[in-house]
C-alpha cells in the first residue's frame, strides 16, 4: 500500500495514519498526542502555515514540517 504525507491533505479529509517517519523524540511526541499508526485523523484546516488536525476528539496544530513526517492512506482521502 502506498501513502502520502498528511501535509498534502485538504481540509475535511479523514484518513488513517500508515507510518510515522520521524526521530525518536518527535515520534514519542506524536504517540503522546494519539497520532499513531492506524489512528484515524481528520484535517480541520490548513491555514496560515500550520495544519490543525483532529484525532480521538482532540485538536492539535502541527507545522507543515511535522505533518510531512506523518504518512496517511491515500484511498481514504476525500476529494
Amino acid at each position: 500500500m502506498t501513502s502520502c504525507p498528511l501535509s498534502l491533505a485538504s481540509p475535511g479529509t479523514t484518513a488513517r495514519i500508515t507510518a510515522i517517519n520521524a526521530g525518536e523524540g518527535l515520534r514519542r511526541r506524536f504517540y503522546d498526542l494519539g497520532l499513531i499508526p492506524d489512528a484515524e485523523v481528520t484535517v480541520v484546516t490548513t491555514d496560515r502555515g500550520s495544519i490543525i488536525v483532529s484525532v480521538a476528539g482532540c485538536r492539535y496544530a502541527l507545522s507543515r514540517g511535522m505533518a510531512m513526517k506523518i504518512q496517511i492512506a491515500p484511498e481514504m482521502i476525500a476529494v
